[in-house]
């Protein structure tokens, strides 16, 4: 893994496949490869500098690789709570209580005010639901046009909230094909506001990993374990990117270790780390399902240089998850449970923040043969 980092360099990008380095710019998602780019971690990270009064995740403003004349277009997005699970001896990070109901709003509102500082029009981006949500709300309070490439199959919770946010909506048979059918718009005018490709999202999703460290009064490492639910990876590898900066900064001794859960029905990235070759079919975790991340051999390094590891976790056991958590009072949607059902199938390890991340609403189409509430009362 690559962790050297010098502060003139801060602004930069490298391809992790050919190795080419990029200096930033709002309208550059990839490299000329075709590969999606990674940071050149930044190592001038000071706890005093922090926004003091700002609590949101724009508290961390001078730790964000921002262009000159990017503003905030903010929702009051991030400082989520921790709280213990009920053990006591780990934490769940509620991320699902964005504004919009998922951590996607975290590199929405990153992107969308890198964007509108370049005063960019329009964009489009593909989504299984949540990125896009999160992406139309954020464009239609920063005055921009918004295409979303979604699956006609998404849950129609978030198609709603597409719809109310103003967003104009591409309905495709499946996720590879809005990854395809979003490059022509692209090709058309429109930036390309991808969750996955764009660089300043992950500037947006790495404040998980400052939040965690300070609600831990800086007291994180290699003793704890991350559980995060990986589908396209701009999570974990923005909270990865987060905690290696806060180590190079020497504000935390060590890295905590990444791991990687997916639903077994769809685990690309399980798939090639253990050979399984295992078909990859439909999940309850629907965002989380992708089938060809174009980042998996950068989540792979970042979880196995963390001394992570790979867990894919069965249909079942997503939704008892989901259930355990709404006796806890909380409400997600599958998805959002998939990390505390990989915590659950590892053996509960003391020491864990388990990402919850996304909100209940977001999936209100029945998944279950069960008889509904109203058919139970009657």
């Amino acid at each position: 893994m690559r962790y050297v980092c010098h502060r003139e360099e801060a602004l930069k990008l490298f391809c992790f496949k050919c190795g080419q380095n990029w200096q930033a710019d709002p309208f550059l998602w990839r490299c000329s490869c075709g590969s999606p780019l990674l940071w050149q971690p930044r190592d001038d990270l000071t706890k005093d500098r922090i926004v003091g009064d700002d609590w949101s995740l724009w508290r961390y403003r001078p730790f964000l690789s921002l262009p000159n004349g990017a503003r905030p277009v903010s929702l009051g997005e991030g400082a989520t709570p921790l709280i213990q699970t009920p053990d006591g001896k780990s934490f769940l990070k509620l991320d699902f209580l964005n504004p919009t109901g998922s951590f996607k709003d975290r590199g929405a509102s990153v992107l969308v005010s890198v964007l509108k500082a370049v005063r960019v029009q329009q964009v489009a981006e593909d989504s299984s639901g949540n990125a896009g949500v999160a992406l139309s709300a954020y464009c239609r309070l920063a005055g921009i046009h918004c295409h979303i490439f979604v699956p006609r199959y998404a849950s129609p919770g978030k198609l709603y909230a597409l719809q109310q946010f103003g967003a104009l909506l591409h309905l495709t048979e499946n996720r590879d094909a809005a990854a395809a059918q979003v490059l022509n718009s692209v090709q058309s005018g429109s930036v390309y506001a991808s969750h996955t490709y764009h660089p300043y999202y992950l500037q947006g999703t790495k404040t998980v990993a400052f939040e965690i460290a300070e609600q831990l009064n800086w007291k994180i490492g290699k003793h704890h374990s991350l559980f995060i639910p990986v589908g396209n990876g701009d999570l974990l590898l923005g909270i990865h990117l987060g905690f290696t900066e806060l180590f190079l900064s020497r504000i935390i001794k060590s890295l905590p270790r990444l791991h990687c859960v997916q639903a077994e029905a769809c685990a690309p990235i399980c798939n090639a780390v253990y050979g399984w070759g295992v078909p990859l079919t439909e999940t309850v975790a629907e965002g989380v399902a992708v089938p060809q991340p174009p980042r998996l051999h950068q989540i792979i390094d970042a979880v196995k240089g963390t001394g992570g590891d790979f867990i894919a976790v069965p249909e079942t056991s997503i939704l008892n998850a989901q259930d355990e958590l709404t006796q806890l009072g909380l409400w997600v949607e599958p998805t959002g449970a998939i990390a505390y059902a990989g915590w659950d199938l590892a053996g509960r390890p003391i020491g864990t923040i388990v990402l919850v991340t996304g909100a209940g609403w977001k999936s209100l189409s029945p998944y279950r043969r069960e008889k509904t509430f109203f058919q139970q009362q009657g």
